[in-house]
């Protein structure tokens, strides 16, 4: 398969989407046979090998697996671990894993990283299909590619796999092939290391969306892989997001998943957090049934963002850069409060499309009774800042401890009714630059 700009990108647009950010970014493509395999650098020049790509990239889920592997790594802040082998094998297996299954139809279930490695011993880490059963590894490898058969608590993000690794693994020995640039130092000005966090965001959105996709249509996919790149990502995406998912609350049910954390006490197949007890055994050649770790254990629970849009004579001239700030939210928001002198709850996606009617008069006391009336503990209030609030109403919003983010439209640079229940903020502030 021939590499050229135009099959990078159709590739690329193929998996994440036609509008797909990650596919622009992808500048210039050009052999360079000084390089082992191929990598990109962060001015969106994809350079390989010729004579890797012609042994290896046979087909347009090689392509992907190639492209993806790459844009994973800062999304898993993955150049924080500037240094050794332990830690480029670490790294390049969580994404691997990732890539095989989360997108398995993409990438044909890693047959990139199936054809490359083989398929026992350290380097069966980064592959799928490997024969690790009798191996002093085959547990990490069972954490990265069955993990549909494990429990969540016994996942590893990369970190951990580079702790057990380190124990299991002391030295490597022998030099393993690793895709993309890797070094002492990360090399980041060779790799994607110190990307612009506005690039992050964009590329994070591109695969938020492509995973879900992905997951939709497949069957018997990893949710635990699925959970630990959801978390990757949400490092990087906007701003806005993460300001608003800040304000989600259990008393409205949207489709938003929060995920809680809980440590424990846990005995596991794989040593994250070793005992003394354990270190003591594999010190003497004795391999543990189960180690003795810390667990941090995940759960998730359902929350709902309750969003109060002041539907006035003025909203009109600002709908659009407001449908903006929470169109990316589409998927997850069922439904919105429109609020003039009174409270009506509509669907979100009438209000993406623009069917709002709006009213003359406006009233912050219609908010104040349904919140009371909701039991809600947050709510996002975006208004023109033109109303007020009865004193009585404001002192049971008080009691009850209600925290509000305030995004003001409009004139108004000030909204004291609501000021003294959390942020206010300028919708021109949370509005991003595409």
């Amino acid at each position: 398969m021939k590499l050229t700009l135009e099959t990078v990108r159709d590739v690329l647009k193929d998996a994440l989407g036609f509008d797909s950010y990650i596919a622009g970014f992808i500048s210039e493509v050009r052999e360079d046979s000084a390089s082992p395999t191929a990598n990109i650098t962060k001015d969106g020049l994809l350079r390989y090998n010729p004579e890797f790509a012609a042994r290896h990239i046979t087909c347009k889920q090689d392509l992907f697996s190639l492209c993806m592997h790459e844009v994973l790594h800062p999304m898993f802040g993955h150049f924080v671990f500037r240094g050794g082998e332990i830690e480029n094998i670490a790294a390049d297996a969580i994404i691997n894993a990732v890539i095989s299954t989360v997108f398995s139809t993409k990438s044909h279930r890693g047959s990139l990283f199936e054809k490359f490695y083989p398929p026992s011993g350290l380097p069966g880490l980064l592959r799928p299909n490997s024969r690790m059963h009798t191996s002093s590894l085959s547990r990490l490898y069972d954490a990265l590619y069955e993990s549909r058969h494990i429990r969540k608590e016994d996942s590893i993000t990369t970190g951990e796999l580079i702790q057990s690794l380190k124990i299991l693994v002391p030295s490597v020995p022998s030099a393993i092939v690793l895709f993309g640039t890797h070094g002492a130092e990360g090399q980041e000005g060779e790799g994607l290391g110190g990307l612009p966090k506005e690039t992050l965001t964009r590329m994070a959105e591109d695969i938020q969306q492509g995973a879900k996709e992905c997951a939709s249509r497949s069957m018997g996919y990893s949710e635990v892989l699925m959970d630990l790149l959801t978390e990757a990502l949400k490092t990087h995406l906007s701003i806005r997001r993460v300001l608003l998912e800040r304000f989600l609350t259990k008393r409205k049910v949207d489709r938003f998943k929060e995920t809680l954390h809980s440590r424990r006490l846990s005995t596991s197949p794989i040593p994250i957090h070793p005992s003394k007890r354990d270190l003591v055994l594999l010190a003497a050649g004795i391999y543990p049934f189960h180690f003795h770790n810390t667990v941090v254990h995940p759960r998730q629970q359902e929350r709902g963002l309750a969003i109060y849009l002041d539907v006035s004579g003025s909203v009109n001239d600002f709908l659009p850069q407001i449908l903006g700030v929470l169109k990316g939210l589409r998927k997850e928001i069922k439904s919105i409060f429109l609020f003039s002198n009174k409270v009506v709850e509509t669907s979100f996606e009438s209000v993406l499309k623009g069917q709002v009617q709006t009213t003359y008069g406006t009233d912050f006391d219609c908010i104040a009774e349904s919140v009371l009336e909701r039991d809600f503990k947050k709510a996002v209030i975006v208004t023109d800042g033109f109303a007020s609030m009865k004193p009585e109403l404001s002192e049971k919003l008080k009691e009850r401890r209600l925290r509000t983010l305030t995004v003001l439209f409009g004139n108004s640079r000030d909204c004291d009714d609501f000021a003294q229940f959390g942020d206010v903020v300028l919708l021109e502030d949370v509005c991003e630059e595409r």
